[in-house]
């Protein structure tokens, strides 16, 4: 599971215990619904409105806007809150089971003694304050304890076995174990209880994800939606799952819909950019990461996904810039090739070539099929007219990843226009050999054999150019470039062997696709 599934999990553990107050059930009905629809801002005003509404149970609605605010992660207006449910009500133990979570990060011994004397206050059936402490050890990324999770629902659900809340818990903590029978069963429990509840679905199609069983996890998701429309998160959840199979453009469509679903939220936007980028919509996936900074989001791989996006589009300075910025922020640990990938492509771009051979290694260390990267290299020096190193280059590539028909496309015009017409031709023997309905591997044996034999002593370039003619004839106007070479090498083998007849023949053939060229009116001439 990873960072943001974590928070809206944990958004989820917040809204579980909303609805277990049977003093309250039907009065903050509403409230846990936004919740769960992740409409926090929605679920802060209601609560506040119940708040001066009903002022006699002011330390509950107290507690859920606590409980909205650490959803927000603004802990600090969390703890404020919490520190009110204690002073309307000191023997309220959510109060101390919430200040317990935002204590414990600094201060783990003060968070375990809130946590204890919350479950001494409670009462057996009030099994709310074993949710909350639960949810915390499930979904809190660095204090994940799913032992201490279903210990404390266990004891919960003794006292409450139809809580509807506590056995999606508990289905949640044996995913957290990987256990998924057991994560099954409960959330089968939670169905019998409430079996059109949307989370039930949505439990479930996380079980089929987790089995990477996409298809039934869809289909879940779907179900749900079809119990409540408006239920947001399913949308989010379908996103990811097209997401994970590569399909970017379904994965935007569903993300879109999210988040016309909730409340506008930073993770929620940063995913979506995610998207874009991978969708190669690169500008408006680079709005969206310039309007996150500009917020301060927290969150380095924003500088890795926006230095991306600059690369993309051509902003190479800038670009370079946020990508040294991510490995500077970034634990090592979480550097990946694509890193060094795309690193090597601006130093390439900056003219570095050292630099961008350094982070190719870099690269392919971490995963061999970044070898690819020396292709661009050998095309570096390629168009810089140094055909030795993009040899070299290209040869670096080959000896890591098997040779393909464009590796032998890429050598052997590298040998080519580095007048190394021998080695050229037998690299192009390779590629006529492996795509012999394909023109371009018999034009470049033709052209090299050309200056091997500049005198037409042999001929030897004439069959490969007649190969050419065979094979792209049949389109006079997509190839009239190479048949017109072509015609006038064969013409010009004819006028050496003094067959004017023949080299009419090919003299004509020129000027039917270009009727002005001159060296075929010239050719004519020839007596």
């Amino acid at each position: 599971m990873n960072t943001l599934r974590l928070k809206y999990a944990s958004l989820l553990s917040f809204a579980l215990l909303l609805s277990a107050f049977s003093l309250h059930a039907q009065d903050v009905k509403k409230g846990k619904d936004l919740i769960l629809k992740e409409s926090l801002n929605d679920a802060k005003a209601f609560f506040k409105q119940q708040l001066t509404a009903d002022p006699k149970n002011a330390a509950t609605y107290q507690f859920y806007i606590g409980e909205v605010y650490y959803a927000q992660e603004k802990y600090d207006s969390a703890k404020l809150q919490y520190q009110e449910v204690m002073k309307l009500d000191e023997k309220e133990p959510l109060g101390y089971a919430g200040m317990g979570k935002v204590v414990i990060e600094k201060n783990p011994v003060e968070g375990q003694q809130n946590f204890e004397k919350a479950i001494s206050l409670a009462s057996k059936k009030n099994v709310d304050v074993y949710n909350v402490i639960a949810g915390y050890y499930i979904n809190t990324n660095d204090k994940k304890n799913a032992d201490k999770a279903i210990a404390l629902l266990q004891a919960a659900i003794k006292n409450d076995p139809k809580n509807f809340y506590t056995n999606i818990l508990l289905g949640d903590a044996y995913l957290v174990k990987n256990d998924g029978s057991y994560a099954a069963s409960y959330f089968n429990n939670a169905a019998n209880i409430e079996p059109n509840n949307p989370l039930t679905f949505w439990r479930k199609g996380n079980l089929y994800a987790n089995a990477r069983n996409y298809e039934e996890a869809i289909k879940s998701y779907k179900d749900g939606l079809a119990k409540d429309p408006e239920f947001g998160p399913l949308y989010r959840e379908i996103g990811e799952i097209y997401y994970r199979s590569k399909q970017y453009k379904k994965a935007i469509e569903n993300y879109q819909l999210y988040l016309g679903k909730i409340d506008n939220n930073d993770d929620a936007q940063f995913r979506y950019a995610s998207f874009l980028y991978l969708t190669q919509d690169y500008k408006t996936a680079l709005s969206i990461f310039d309007q996150l900074e500009a917020k301060k989001y927290n969150n380095p791989i924003l500088y890795r996904l926006k230095s991306f996006c600059l690369y993309e589009t051509g902003a190479y300075d800038k670009g370079l810039e946020y990508l040294n910025k991510f490995f500077a922020t970034v634990e090592p640990k979480n550097i990946l090739a694509v890193d060094y990938e795309y690193l090597a492509k601006f130093y390439l771009k900056k003219e570095n070539d050292t630099l961008a051979i350094k982070n190719i290694e870099f690269a392919t260390l971490r995963d061999s099929s970044k070898a690819i990267l020396y292709n661009e290299l050998g095309t570096y020096y390629f168009q810089k007219s140094n055909y030795d190193k993009a040899v070299d280059a290209y040869a670096k590539k080959t000896s890591k990843i098997k040779a393909d028909d464009n590796d032998f496309l890429n050598v052997g015009k590298a040998y080519y226009f580095g007048k190394k017409y021998k080695q050229a031709d037998s690299v192009f023997a390779f590629l006529t050999a492996s795509r012999p309905t394909a023109y371009i591997g018999f034009l470049y044996r033709a052209r090299s054999n050309a200056f091997l034999d500049p005198d037409y002593k042999t001929a030897q370039a004439k069959p490969y150019y007649e190969k050419v003619i065979e094979l792209t004839s049949a389109d006079e106007v997509k190839y009239k470039e190479q048949l017109i070479e072509s015609y006038q090498y064969v013409a010009t083998y004819y006028l050496y062997k003094k067959d004017k007849v023949n080299a009419d023949i090919y003299w004509n053939k020129v000027l039917k696709l270009d009727p002005a060229n001159k060296r075929a009116q010239d050719g004519l001439k020839v007596k």
